[in-house]
C-alpha cells in the first residue's frame, strides 16, 4: 500500500464515509529482504500472501492472517540507506489536512499525499520525535476490528519515544487522542485513547537503544515463550525475554532477520 500513485489528485470527494480518525487499519513491512522476511514471517505466524503487480512501482504483497488483513511487505533498496522497519496506517478523514496538520506541529511529510488507485489515498509522515507513520484514508471504511485479535494479526501498536510528553501533545492536537499514565514494571507507560477505546501505549525509548522512535506492531500469538523460540529458530533475534504485563498477557520484543523490530503478545484479555 505505500506505493503512490503519479500526479495524485487530492480530490477525496469520491471517497466513501471514512473510517473514525486516528485508528489503526493496516501496517507494511519495508524491508531490504523481502523474500527472506516473508519466508520469516509466514513461518512464525502462519501467513498467507498474495503478489499484487503494481505496474512500475514493482510488486506488492498482500499478508493475511486466515480470513483477516494484515497488511503487505514492500522492497526497500538497501543503497538508500533505511533500515527495515514495520510502518502503521492511521485512519483519517482527508490525508492532505493531515499533512498540513503534522507539519503545524512540527512533524514533516516524508512522501507526500497520492492515490493508490483502487484503495484510497496516502502519506508517510514523521512525528517531530522521528517516528513514521502513514495517515491514510481508504475508499471504503475499514471493518472494526474484533475484541480479541485473531492469532497473526497485530494486537497493539506502542509507540517508543524520546519525548513522552511532547509526543502526547502532537498526537492530541493531531488525532484528539487522550491520554494517560499507569504504572508497568519497565516504569511508567502511557495510554492513548481514542474516545473510549484504546488507541495504542507509548514508551520512553531505552537509554541502549539502537533504533530511532519508531511505532512497535504487537502480533497476536498463541504463546510469547514459543514464539520466542521460535523467533530464533527462524533466523530472527529475540530482543526483550517473554514477560507478563499486568492482566492483558504476555509479551515479548524481536528483530526479524532483516533488521525490522516487533513484538509478540500472548493475550490474556483485550487490550
Amino acid at each position: 500500500m505505500t506505493t503512490p500513485a503519479q500526479n495524485a489528485s487530492s480530490d477525496t470527494s469520491a471517497y466513501a464515509a471514512p473510517t473514525p480518525a486516528g485508528r489503526f487499519v493496516w501496517h507494511d513491512l519495508m524491508t531490504t529482504d523481502a523474500s527472506r522476511a516473508q519466508a520469516f514471517y509466514t513461518a512464525l505466524f502462519g501467513w498467507t500472501t498474495q503478489v499484487m503487480p503494481m505496474g512500475e512501482f514493482g510488486d506488492y504483497t498482500m499478508v493475511t492472517a486466515g480470513e483477516h488483513g494484515v497488511g503487505g511487505i514492500v522492497p526497500l533498496d538497501a543503497a538508500h540507506g533505511v533500515p527495515s522497519h514495520w510502518i502503521a496506517y492511521a485512519s483519517t478523514a482527508d490525508v492532505d489536512a493531515t499533512c498540513a496538520r503534522i507539519e503545524a506541529l512540527g512533524g514533516k511529510t516524508c512522501v507526500p499525499p497520492a492515490d493508490i488507485p483502487g484503495v484510497g489515498r496516502f502519506a508517510v509522515s514523521e512525528d517531530p520525535q522521528g517516528a513514521v507513520f502513514s495517515p491514510f484514508r481508504g475508499n471504503d471504511p475499514s471493518p472494526e476490528p474484533p475484541v480479541n485479535a485473531p492469532l497473526g494479526t497485530v494486537a497493539w501498536n506502542e509507540l517508543l519515544t524520546t519525548d513522552p510528553e511532547a509526543a502526547a501533545k502532537f498526537y492530541g492536537e493531531l488525532f484528539g487522542w487522550t491520554h494517560e499514565s499507569m504504572d508497568m514494571p519497565l516504569g511508567t507507560y502511557g495510554l492513548f485513547k481514542r474516545g473510549d477505546q484504546y488507541a495504542g501505549g507509548m514508551m520512553p525509548m531505552p537509554p541502549e537503544a539502537e533504533s530511532r522512535p519508531n511505532w512497535l506492531p504487537y502480533f497476536a500469538v498463541a504463546s510469547a515463550d514459543a514464539a520466542v523460540a521460535q523467533i530464533a529458530a527462524l533466523g530472527g533475534t529475540p530482543m526483550m525475554e517473554p514477560m507478563d504485563i499486568q492482566e492483558w498477557g504476555r509479551m515479548a520484543v524481536a528483530q526479524d532477520p532483516t533488521g525490522a523490530y516487533f513484538a509478540v503478545l500472548e493475550n490474556k484479555s483485550p487490550m
